[in-house]
């Protein structure tokens, strides 16, 4: 599959393909599918994880990869060598961070980081959840890696293919199919496309559960 023969089935399928106003609605079917997909899909497909970096001194505050999506775990190692004494911190609120280190511009050697939090600096135009924030403050320049699930590219016109048409096909045919059902308000079809969706996602899902599970972090919303 790809963009092009998935705009074609959406038509086949719509039995609209006389209509230049649904046609012209598809790119948007398409997009939302994926939309909905990349939350409710879990598959290491989408895991990536960053290049080395370092944390800077007295900052608590790292920044998220630009496509994060869902974080899995992040790593530090020591200030030479990222693969000596690594620590895998723990996921927590920004509550019980700023509890635990209220003065996060400050670090104490005898206290490494331990824990990371979503953050959302108080500035205006500034996405939400763009940041982690890491308590204790690091207080040497260590080394650290994020492994995180990532947005893939949407396909396009011009963006013919992704993971989703390579290894998705169907599960991406119903869900923006789905879409143009709900913009033609065909409640008689909707029931059955709704049940085979939610039939792959879950084939899918059980597919790649276990992948990564050993080694995800889940988030402490509490």
């Amino acid at each position: 599959m790809n963009y092009t023969t998935l705009f074609n089935q959406i038509i086949a399928y719509a039995n609209r393909g006389g209509s230049i106003e649904f046609a012209a609605s598809i790119p948007y079917f398409i997009e939302m599918g994926q939309q909905k997909i990349w939350k409710e899909l879990n598959t290491t497909g989408f895991q990536k994880t960053t290049q080395l970096k370092k944390f800077q001194v007295n900052n608590a505050t790292i920044e998220k990869p630009a496509d994060w999506q869902e974080t899995i775990s992040i790593i530090y190692g020591s200030e030479d060598n990222f693969f000596i004494n690594n620590v895998v911190l723990f996921p927590r609120s920004y509550e019980f961070c700023i509890n635990y280190w209220p003065n996060v511009n400050l670090s104490d050697a005898a206290n490494p980081p331990l824990f990371y939090s979503d953050y959302q600096p108080g500035q205006e135009n500034v996405s939400p959840y763009k940041y982690y924030l890491i308590v204790p403050t690091p207080d040497k320049a260590y080394n650290y890696q994020i492994t995180y699930i990532g947005r893939p590219n949407l396909i396009t016109n011009e963006n013919q293919t992704n993971i989703l048409t390579d290894y998705y096909p169907d599960l991406l045919f119903y869900a923006a199919f789905l879409e143009a059902l709900i913009y033609l308000k065909d409640d008689q079809r909707m029931p059955v496309y709704t049940k085979l969706y939610q039939e792959s996602l879950t084939s899918a899902n059980n597919l790649t559960k276990d992948r990564y599970i050993d080694r995800s972090v889940k988030r402490d919303i509490g």
